[in-house]
């Protein structure tokens, strides 16, 4: 089983306590603090907040994490929709329900 990265509190919602905050905007401030304007992707608040350099870093080591479930997901969605859409053209092919005219332009 993979370690999470320490919690830096910003992926959780003040309100609703769902941890499906996103940044929506951020800058430096300084050398070592970081202004971001969050939102909750559950109920929709926005906050802002000023953090040190290294919870930003932490919180986006925990965006990267999570975007990378995100992507192996639509990677597994994506080939198995090619692999029913090869399934079904092999069976259309092996049928004769399809010929050259369907492919002439």
């Amino acid at each position: 089983m993979r370690e999470r990265a320490p919690e830096t509190g910003l992926e959780t919602c003040l309100l609703c306590g769902r941890d499906f905050v996103n940044p929506i905007d951020w800058e430096a401030v300084g050398d070592h603090h970081w202004w971001m304007l969050l939102r909750c992707g559950e109920c929709g608040v926005w906050r802002e907040t000023t953090v040190e350099h290294e919870i930003a870093e932490r919180f986006d080591v925990e965006l990267d994490r999570r975007a990378d479930v995100l992507a192996r997901a639509l990677q597994k969605i994506d080939a198995q929709r090619m692999t029913a859409w090869v399934e079904s053209f092999a069976a259309a092919l092996r049928h004769g329900l399809l010929d050259a005219a369907d492919f002439a332009r």
